[in-house]
C-alpha cells in the first residue's frame, strides 16, 4: 500500500496537524516494515507504538476540544475510544496469529484518513466559526 501525507489530512490547527503527521508517519513506518518482511515481533512492537501514540494524540486533541468548548466532544471522544479498542483487538489478533499486519495497516490508515478528513475537520470549522463571531 502506498501511504503518504496529503494536504487533505490537514484540518488547519497547527498542533493537531503536526500530531497527525506523526501519527501517519508511524502507519507508514509499519507499512514499510511489513513490505520489508520484518519479524512479527518487530511489527507487533510497531503496532503497540501506534496504539500508544493514538492514546496520547487523542488526549491531546480532546484537551483542545475541552479548551474551546467543542460541542461534539462526547461523540468525538467515543470515536477515539472505539479506535483504541479496535487497535487493541487487532494487536491481540496479530499476536495470536489470527490476522496479518497488512490488515492492521489497512484498517489503521483507512480509519486515520476517514477520521481526519471528516470528523476532525469539524473541529477546525468550529474554531473558524467561533473566531468569526
Amino acid at each position: 500500500m502506498t501511504i503518504h501525507w496529503d494536504s487533505k489530512f490537514e484540518i488547519g490547527h497547527q498542533r493537531i496537524d503536526s500530531e497527525h503527521q506523526i501519527f501517519l508517519g508511524l502507519i507508514v513506518d509499519l507499512d514499510k516494515a511489513v513490505e520489508a518482511g520484518d519479524s512479527r515481533e518487530r511489527l507487533l512492537r510497531m503496532v503497540h507504538e501506534i496504539e500508544a501514540y493514538a492514546r496520547f494524540h487523542f488526549v491531546s486533541e480532546e484537551n483542545i476540544m475541552i479548551d474551546i468548548a467543542y460541542p461534539e466532544l462526547d461523540s468525538h471522544r467515543s470515536k477515539h475510544r472505539l479506535l483504541l479498542a479496535s487497535m487493541k483487538d487487532k494487536a491481540y489478533e496479530f499476536a495470536r496469529r489470527t490476522t496479518d499486519a497488512e490488515t492492521i495497516v489497512t484498517f489503521t490508515f483507512e480509519w486515520f484518513a476517514l477520521h481526519t478528513t471528516q470528523v476532525d475537520k469539524k473541529i477546525a470549522t468550529f474554531i473558524a466559526q467561533r473566531a468569526a463571531t
